[in-house]
């Protein structure tokens, strides 16, 4: 096994990859895209989508010897996990099981003292809720629950909380935990044509005063004593009067990370690889002052053969991981359809509304582009 290489399987390994390659890392990895700047940087098998997970595992009679580590929807997956016959640089199935339960974790953070939303697992008709499935990810599949009928084995009632969608990313360390950031999540944004819950990009890091701090860093010690949650997850939450409402537990690599890495200009696998091989975690001493760095995920307006020719260009072009303006970039000719991703564009700045506006403007400049 050469030491410097990681295999990542998931839906999408492309950020994760990424990391890796900041880390100084050879990524190996297998997921449903195998986009043009992925296959820049690393190794990569594509997955049918109708051979979606368990085809990971198959690709994995390629892969060279070298630990795993996951990536998003695959902690909904604790019996594929179990499965690998590798070193896992990730939370074993047992954890998932239990983490992954509305049930369990909202118990958990309810006896505790933390506010949580409601949970049923029957039609309800008061109160305002969403359907969610339980093997969730990226908001697909979530809906405002209408007093419809719903498969209890399958899906569940979650309360509906009113406030602002944030993620808090956590570094668990066997009894103690890290705090590394929270960002704002943009879910089902109308300028990117996400629709729903679609998670559709994020910007950060937030500002928080030593109240909002202690509320979060008091989550995220509650979550890790209670499951054993090691190495890097993260915790979904609504923000309402400042208190975090949290609404989903991933206990895995998030998709804001390489925000935070962005913003802080550190290779946070490092921390995670060093959990699982048992050795102390290198410290972590954010900039009091970062830079705000932002992600949004352009979804397609309508049916797309996706062009040669476009700003991403430069991103395929040799562009540095912290200053490559898009990613996830799909080949020349691919076919997208409407409602899928098509790419990520990233953008920085001084505070998060000044973020916002220039993901906003470069994302409406790309959709005028490729639709006109």
């Amino acid at each position: 096994m050469a030491e410097a290489t990681v295999i990542i399987l998931g839906a999408s390994t492309r950020a994760a990859a990424v990391s890796a390659r900041r880390a100084g890392w050879t990524p190996w990895c297998a997921d449903l895209f195998a986009d043009a700047d992925l296959q820049r940087i690393a190794t990569v098998r594509k997955v049918p989508i109708d051979a979606y997970p368990h085809g990971l595992l198959e690709a994995l009679a390629d892969a060279p010897q070298a630990p795993v580590l996951y990536t998003g929807a695959l902690e909904n997956r604790p019996d594929l996990i179990a499965k690998i016959n590798r070193p896992l640089w990730g939370n074993p199935p047992d954890t998932l099981r239990t983490v992954r339960s509305p049930e369990q974790w909202t118990r958990c953070l309810l006896e505790r003292g933390f506010p949580c939303p409601a949970l049923s697992a029957e039609p309800t008709d008061v109160g305002r809720w969403l359907l969610k499935p339980r093997k969730s990810a990226g908001g697909f599949g979530i809906h405002a629950y209408g007093r419809q009928p719903f498969e209890v084995r399958s899906h569940f009632l979650q309360e509906w909380i009113d406030g602002q969608p944030c993620s808090a990313v956590y570094l668990g360390m066997g009894g103690q935990v890290c705090l590394l950031g929270v960002t704002l999540q943009l879910i089902g944004t109308p300028w990117l044509n996400a629709t729903g819950f679609h998670y559709a990009g994020s910007i950060g890091p937030l500002p928080l005063d030593s109240m909002a701090q202690r509320a979060w860093r008091q989550l995220g010690a509650a979550l890790e004593k209670a499951f054993g949650l090691r190495g890097l997850f993260g915790v979904d939450a609504i923000l309402r009067d400042g208190v975090p409402w949290p609404v989903e537990i991933n206990p895995r690599y998030t998709a804001s990370i390489e925000i935070l890495e962005r913003s802080f200009g550190v290779a946070l696998l490092t921390c995670h690889r060093a959990i699982f091989e048992g050795r102390h975690s290198p410290a972590f001493n954010p900039p009091t002052t970062p830079v705000i760095h932002g992600k949004a995920i352009l979804y397609a307006r309508r049916r797309l053969t996706f062009p040669d020719r476009g700003p991403w260009v430069d991103s395929l072009q040799g562009a540095a991981l912290d200053s490559s303006e898009y990613a996830d970039i799909p080949d020349a000719g691919e076919v997208i359809e409407q409602g899928r991703p098509v790419l990520t564009l990233f953008a920085s700045a001084c505070t998060v509304t000044e973020c916002m506006a220039s993901l906003q403007e470069k994302a409406q400049a790309l959709d005028r582009r490729l639709w006109g």
